[in-house]
């Protein structure tokens, strides 16, 4: 049985979009399973002369040894999370006088995550991006249905520029580290929407905060005490911004949601990113504080990608997003947003994502995903879906608007 929908483009919640313009043009390993082949496709792939940066690569699936990275030029493959990655000696070599602390503290991945904003600085400053090439990320995000991509890690002021200079400022929203926010002068405070806060890791990377540990004996951990995420958030609060706080793991939602209550004045938003985990107690008290949920629902499939480190118990707990809408009455479009974190953008792998996820708590319906995905209209063009209920697959056909 097949069913036809048309529906808005996408308005994406959660990416990085300097970032991925930055490394467009990289290599992605998102959908090769096979070492051997992705191998293959890092030779295929390099240019002389510069640094090489894969993209995509899921640990679960392989990984790769010094003995088959290092005889290689310049490389350096990054985790499909973002939260880390590793590098051939060649690159350390090139790469260590201008980031010596970086390349000193590679591994430890508590630095890693808590250092968050130097190292996607640092990624970005590898590849750096111009407006040009923002421009012609946008045109490919719309070719796959997404219109609207917000900023979630402004770099600085410049990076306002750019988005001005490619005409795209009214196609973002530009949230800043609190670092990067306190270095801008008025002009660019005023365009920045939020700011942005780190509570925990990424599953990617077994950074993420669980109450339990992964199946290897990591253990997540925040990056944050109660004390100093509550002082951030009253800065944020105080200088009249919005808030958001990546927190994937139970006991880091359930941190931000307990400073979040402590607060005498509330920001003018506050967000959680991803929240994967989150329990029916910490969401009921999370939708009493008013706060908005800011999730991926291409992160269900991390339900299946990641059972080689998640406690069994945690699989069907990812992505409630039936008990949100139906036990806690979160609303898509209204305090329940989705994204994609650029993992990957596009309306199709979304929507079989939120249609057909791996366990039936994580299902969205069509008009949810709507609602919580998608543009007020049709204006700048649609998409017309077909869904076939047997294989469990979407067909996609992307109309844009001249």
């Amino acid at each position: 049985m097949n069913v036809k929908e048309r529906i808005p483009l996408l308005k994406d919640h959660h990416t990085h979009p300097y970032l991925y313009a930055s490394l467009d043009s990289c290599l992605d390993l998102r959908f090769v399973d096979d070492k051997s082949r992705a191998l293959e496709l890092i030779l295929d792939h390099f240019i002389k002369d510069e640094i090489n940066v894969v993209i995509g690569w899921n640990d679960s699936l392989y990984r790769f040894s010094p003995a088959e990275l290092d005889p290689l030029p310049p490389l350096i493959i990054m985790n499909a999370s973002l939260h880390s990655f590793v590098m051939n000696r060649a690159a350390e070599a090139e790469l260590a006088p201008r980031y010596p602390e970086i390349i000193a503290r590679i591994d430890d991945r508590e630095w890693i995550e808590r250092n968050a904003a130097m190292i996607m600085e640092f990624v970005m400053g590898i590849k750096p991006c111009d407006a040009e090439r923002m421009s012609s990320f946008y045109g490919k995000l719309a070719e796959q249905g997404v219109w609207y991509a917000e900023e979630m890690t402004l770099w600085d002021s410049d990076e306002i520029e750019l988005f001005d200079m490619a005409s795209l400022s009214e196609r973002s929203r530009f949230w800043a580290t609190m670092g990067s926010f306190m270095e801008m002068e008025d002009e660019a405070i005023a365009r920045v929407h939020g700011i942005k806060l780190f509570g925990d890791g990424a599953l990617g990377a077994r950074t993420a905060k669980l109450s339990q540990c992964y199946l290897g004996g990591e253990e997540g951990f925040l990056i944050y005490d109660d004390e100093k995420l509550l002082r951030q958030l009253i800065w944020a609060a105080e200088a009249g911004k919005a808030v958001s706080i990546h927190a994937i793991g139970d006991l880091a939602i359930e941190q931000a949601v307990n400073a979040v209550a402590r607060l005498e004045k509330s920001p003018p938003e506050t967000r959680i990113e991803h929240c994967q985990f989150i329990s029916l107690q910490t969401a009921a008290r999370a939708k009493s504080l008013r706060i908005f949920l800011s999730m991926q629902p291409n992160f269900s499939l991390e339900s299946n990608f990641y059972r080689d480190r998640l406690p069994e118990q945690y699989l069907p707990m990812n992505n409630p997003f039936r008990m949100l809408i139906d036990d806690v009455g979160y609303v898509p479009g209204k305090d329940l947003l989705f994204g994609s974190d650029g993992m990957p953008h596009g309306a199709q792998y979304a929507l079989e994502s939120a249609l057909f996820p791996p366990f039936p708590g994580q299902r969205l319906t069509l008009d949810e995903f709507v609602a919580g995905y998608c543009m007020p209209d049709l204006e700048n063009g649609f998409i017309d879906v077909a869904i076939d209920l047997e294989s469990r697959k979407i067909f996609t056909e992307v109309t844009l608007r001249p």
